[in-house]
């Protein structure tokens, strides 16, 4: 999973997998990569990194960027978390739009080629109409981008909402991800 701080990273891996990862309200709860796997009932099993936050300008070693974005280099896919209430002052769009380019700008910009998703977070703390606006305004950013991505999967980590049909997403992902790999060797 990548980020910026409290997108909610931490909050997703510790409800779709059995990993405790710490949780708290707070930049940099997260200082190392978290893994946990993600396990299916035919036995199909993901594991999923949580990359600790990302700051801009992490691809070009800003921060400890460098550190961070190798990690993803080892992964199939991407998902691509952003807090949509902005929570913290943030703009959820402009956030997405900074994600794509320091994953796009970094190394030889083959990591956003790689499939991925798009996960809006914290929509139970937007109305009704505040969401509908920023899952539409999150999808312009997509088309934008030209993005693997094709749709934005909008979520709640915390009370459970979306999870379901993200966890499928997310195996179809990783295993378009794989045909990736299998084809590119």
């Amino acid at each position: 999973f990548v980020g910026f701080l409290n997108a909610g990273k931490s909050s997703l891996l510790a409800a779709m997998s059995r990993a405790s990862p710490e949780i708290a309200p707070y930049p940099f709860t997260t200082l190392q990569p978290l893994v946990g796997c993600i396990e299916y009932r035919d036995g199909f099993r993901v594991l999923a990194a949580d990359v600790p936050g990302l700051i801009e300008g992490a691809s070009v070693g800003r921060g400890r960027g460098f550190d961070f974005l190798r990690h993803l280099e080892r992964t199939k896919a991407l998902l691509y978390m952003v807090d949509a209430a902005g929570t913290d002052g943030r703009c959820p769009v402009e956030d997405l739009k900074i994600l794509f380019n320091e994953i796009a700008e970094f190394g030889d910009g083959d990591m956003f080629k790689r499939p991925s998703l798009v996960v809006a977070n914290k929509l139970d703390l937007l109305r009704e109409e505040e969401r509908n606006d920023v899952l539409l305004e999150m999808g312009v950013a997509l088309e934008e981008a030209e993005s693997q991505c094709k749709d934005v999967i909008g979520i709640s980590a915390l009370s459970g909402h979306g999870l379901p049909h993200l966890s499928k997403e997310i195996r179809a992902v990783v295993e378009a991800g794989e045909r990736m790999r299998i084809i590119s060797e």
